[in-house]
């Protein structure tokens, strides 16, 4: 099987009308550390497996709710004895363009700004005994979506639908903060904008190189050259797009001291050089 390239994990979702993309999925997971320019919420419906997302592991089982803000990167593993069985309904939302749809409910327009937040924390929940509740909901907003009827009031009344059952405080999840790619991943965060050493990364994890490479590779199913690669590059589209940072400036702020080394990887991973980018995706 043929890696992917980092180009794919930049995956740009091409919204219906500029505000949502509705889709009820079964199998084929995504496999690889990953983001989105929009909010994502992903709700599992059959399927067993580990969900990464701030350098935290998740369980991923049926009855969990995921929100993933924008440009959070997170990657899905399914079970393989469960994959073939693996389904989700997927739902990204333009968060600027329904944002004041809910001007007339001030308090779930501050929960859909919490939730959208970059930088912010994934949202996780268990809402198993809600599952039938929900699985009509997705019905009938799946059906709107085939009949091209998604409209901001529509987008407006199924995100109020689904606010409304949320748990009013996170509840406990069980969480693994303490797989050592968690720890990587939390080192890279850290120190992504100088150069990295893997000497370095030893020292300061205090385990041999050899180790962690292998053990990050097994845990996330990835090379950790290509996490660090990927991790970089989302930083860039993220001052690409939130500041008036040069070229060279957002290069070296990732840690890529040669500006056309950095524009080189970027239009290699990105698929389009760091000013086109910029052109093409800044609101």
């Amino acid at each position: 099987m043929h890696p992917t390239p980092i180009a794919d994990r930049l995956e740009h979702i091409p919204l219906r009308d500029s505000i949502i993309s509705f889709s009820r999925l079964n199998a084929n997971p995504v496999r690889y550390h990953h983001w989105h320019q929009c909010l994502e919420v992903m709700y599992v419906e059959e399927g067993y497996g580990v969900v990464i997302a701030n350098n935290r592991h998740y369980t991923l089982r049926p009855g969990r709710l995921f929100i993933f803000p924008p440009f959070t990167l997170h990657k899905i593993m399914v079970e393989e004895s469960t994959a073939n069985a693996y389904r989700r309904t997927i739902i990204h939302v333009d968060q600027s363009a329904v944002f004041h749809a809910f001007d007339a409910f001030p308090h779930h327009q501050q929960k859909f700004s919490q939730l959208s937040a970059r930088g912010s924390e994934a949202f996780v929940a268990d809402l198993t005994d809600l599952h039938i509740w929900l699985n009509t909901l997705f019905t009938h907003y799946s059906m709107l979506a085939e009949e091209h009827e998604l409209d901001r009031e529509n987008v407006a009344t199924l995100l109020l639908s689904l606010f409304s059952m949320l748990p009013s405080q996170e509840r406990d999840i069980q969480v693994d903060e303490y797989k050592l790619s968690a720890q990587v991943m939390l080192w890279v965060e850290e120190n992504y904008m100088k150069k990295i050493s893997l000497d370095n990364m030893s020292l300061d994890l205090k385990k041999s190189k050899s180790y962690i490479s292998r053990r990050f590779h097994t845990e996330t199913g990835e090379k950790m050259n290509e996490y660090i690669t990927t991790y970089r590059l989302r930083k860039a589209c993220e001052f690409l797009l939130r500041s008036k940072l040069s070229i060279n400036e957002i290069g070296n702020m990732v840690g890529y001291s040669d500006t056309t080394y950095f524009i080189t990887a970027f239009k290699k991973g990105i698929g389009e050089s760091p000013l086109q980018y910029r052109k093409h995706h800044q609101k």
